[in-house]
């Protein structure tokens, strides 16, 4: 009974794993592929199934029962196999002639196991059941294992190949491609074991571990990553309601679009009427050609980039000529603005002036109501004016009382009063503790002195400020920008905006440009060390190494390490009399007989025709037979006419320095160039 009772956990293992894509919990978890996957699963748990039966079948010896389950057991392996091709290469995304080859190797071979089981129920040409209850493998049934344990190594040796792939940016994709390829891998190792030892549930223990290994490294972490776009994407709709309830509310005609498109982004109802649309759904999308007539559109097209040229909000009065053909007065403003997918966009709220000007020229006699009337537009203006998107609180400032109105924003996005008061650079500075973040004080109190803040303003038009201010506990980027009045030097507006977002993106930006510079500075160093001629390290990358090796001197009682110098004889006679390209040639032969020489060595250019190695390891101990090996090249050079080098080599010894090791393996040297010069080892 312990072969069914494996296949009891591997089923709970399967069932507690997998409930949520297995039994669908989840309805917006209906991603491709994980619905294929879901299939596969499906398969593999009727596998499970169908294996348990079997070791219990067969512990109670019921050989018509064994010989059943069995023939379902060989159709769901077939199912299972089918599945997971069609998994793996539409999660890889991979197409071609190779991948339908293999999509269809895999059917054609479940769909003949499929029908050679069926065919084995009438005649017996893959395995048996004996009245004993002993079941046999024939061996045909190990053709179609080994045919499958195939398919299975190559489809894992293709999701390898697919995980290479891979760009550094999407370093996430490759534990999950290395899984995918894992699976097959293990899928084909258990099944090559089954081959032989069929009363083992390896196959069952083959898919509980790699079911395990795609669930935790690969579904898992796409169902997350789902869930949080699904998040991003509900804040994100959220924050477009806020957007749109805002600019619904707002008292004047009220739009947002993509300047560069003219594309309308939102609107309010009294926009939608005035383009002669019943409700702002209809508005969205459209563009000045699709609402309005040609010298309308690139009328407002002109606005538009004006309001974009300024730093500061675009204030105008404009007559227009509505869908009635009535001409109608605004006093409008534009601004512009960065929404929050990195859009720059243009506002405009426009307030119609057509009877407050009917009014001025009828009733100019009546001086309090037309006082009354400028007061009022005056104050409209002033709020137009420094109203810009995501402004969480404002403040309107008379400089000449240093009286100042708060205004805030309620649930509905409506501005509202929150409270009045005097003496508003006063407050400033009494309040700077509980308003901002300990590190941020002493600039925020020396920006809001009232002659500091208004030459700045006087200079550049307008302040802007970024500071921390406390929030449930932890600190708060926030933008200040404070302007004037264009025709009230004595107000004074401040707008307060969330930018806790942007600086962290911008924090980030700079975390990545300061691993890129230490990427490129590496790089250089790298390059730094290499002769161009012939790719191996140059003068100043050993001496370096020689800094290296002197330390290990000092620190190990006897390093076993050696220096051979390497001379090119000749190349000034090759250079002379057959050209520096020639030269360059013979340099870059004698580089290749060292390297191919000392293998396991470091090898510099440390002139224009010596060469060092340091030996250390495998190369150290075996050094007389590549000196040896040099000696064999020089005396076939000697008789073909090719590169002959000189080779000279001293090993450490103790008490010695490392120039000291040099000059020896240098001398060495020395004595062998005019042993090969004067023909003596070569005879």
């Amino acid at each position: 009974m312990y072969y069914a009772s494996i296949d009891l956990i591997a089923i709970l293992i399967l069932l507690i794993e997998n409930q949520d894509i297995i039994f669908n919990m989840d309805k917006k978890l209906k991603i491709k592929t994980w619905m294929l996957y879901r299939r596969f699963l499906l398969a593999v748990l009727v596998y499970y199934i169908t294996d348990t039966l079997w070791g219990i079948i067969e512990y109670y010896k019921l050989s018509k029962l064994l010989f059943f389950d069995t023939t379902v057991y060989f159709i769901a392996m077939a199912s299972g196999l089918v599945l997971w091709t069609a998994c793996v290469f539409y999660y890889l995304k991979e197409n071609g002639r190779f991948v339908r080859f293999l999509l269809i190797t895999g059917r054609i071979l479940a769909t003949i196991i499929t029908a050679i089981t069926l065919i084995n129920i009438f005649i017996p040409i893959m395995f048996t059941v004996d009245d004993a209850c002993v079941y046999t493998g024939l061996p045909l049934r190990d053709a179609l294992l080994i045919a499958q344990i195939i398919l299975l190594f190559i489809i894992s040796i293709y999701a390898a190949t697919a995980y290479k792939r891979v760009k550094d940016r999407q370093d996430k994709l490759k534990p999950r491609y290395r899984t995918v390829a894992l699976f097959g891998l293990i899928m084909a190792a258990f099944l090559s074991i089954q081959l032989w030892f069929p009363y083992l549930p390896l196959y069952a223990v083959a898919y509980l571990m790699g079911t395990s290994l795609v669930r935790v490294f690969v579904i898992g972490d796409e169902v997350e990553e789902y869930k949080q776009d699904i998040t991003k994407q509900k804040r994100a709709a959220e924050l477009s309601k806020t957007v749109a309830s805002l600019i619904d509310n707002m008292p004047a005609i009220t739009f947002t679009k993509e300047p560069e498109t003219s594309m309308y982004l939102a609107c309010n109802q009294a926009f939608a009427e005035f383009a002669g649309k019943k409700s702002p759904k209809e508005v969205i999308g459209l563009t000045d050609a699709d609402l309005f007539d040609e010298e309308m559109g690139k009328r407002f097209a002109k606005d538009d980039r004006l309001a974009m040229s300024m730093d500061e909000p675009y204030v105008f009065v404009e007559d227009i000529i509505d869908n009635d053909g009535n001409t109608r007065q605004f006093r409008t403003t534009k601004l512009k603005y960065t929404d929050a997918f990195g859009r720059v966009c243009v506002m405009c709220m426009a307030s119609e002036i057509t009877d407050i000007t009917l009014m001025r020229r009828e009733f100019a006699s009546t001086k309090k109501e037309y006082e009354e009337a400028k007061v009022n537009s005056i104050i409209y203006n002033h709020l137009a004016q420094a109203l810009a998107y995501g402004y969480d609180e404002i403040f309107y400032v008379r400089l000449d009382t240093e009286d100042y109105i708060n205004y805030g924003t309620d649930y509905d996005g409506k501005l509202f009063e929150k409270r009045r008061g005097p003496k508003f650079f006063d407050s400033c500075q009494v309040e700077v503790n509980r308003l901002v973040c300990e590190p941020d004080r002493d600039m925020f109190s020396k920006s809001m002195v009232r002659e500091t803040l208004l030459e700045q303003i006087d200079s550049r038009r307008s302040f802007e400020m970024t500071y921390r201010v406390p929030k449930d506990g932890e600190p708060f980027f926030v933008r200040m920008r404070a302007t004037r009045a264009l025709d009230d030097k004595n107000v004074l507006v401040i707008g307060v905006s969330d930018v806790d977002e942007e600086m962290k993106v911008r924090r980030a930006q700079d975390l990545l440009r300061e691993a890129d510079l230490t990427r490129r500075l590496s790089a250089a160093q790298r390059q730094a060390n290499i002769d161009s001629m012939t790719g191996v390290r140059n003068k100043h990358a050993y001496l370096e190494y020689e800094t290296r090796l002197e330390y290990t001197i000092k620190e190990t009682e006897e390093p076993k390490f050696a220096i051979s110098i390497i001379d090119i004889n000749d190349l000034k006679y090759v250079n002379d009399n057959m050209g520096h390209q020639a030269g360059d040639k013979w340099i870059r032969e004698a580089c290749r007989i060292v390297c191919t020489t000392f293998k396991h060595s470091p090898v510099f250019r440390v002139g224009g025709d010596e060469f060092c190695v340091i030996s250390q390891g495998d190369d150290y101990e075996n050094l007389e037979e590549l000196v040896q090996v040099i000696r064999d090249h020089n005396k076939e050079a000697v008789a073909s006419g090719g590169v002959v080098i000189a080779c000279g080599t001293a090993k450490y010894s103790k008490g010695d320095a490392v120039a000291d090791i040099y000059k020896r393996a240098d001398d060495a040297m020395y004595a062998n160039k005019v042993e090969l010069k004067e023909g003596r080892e070569v005879r």
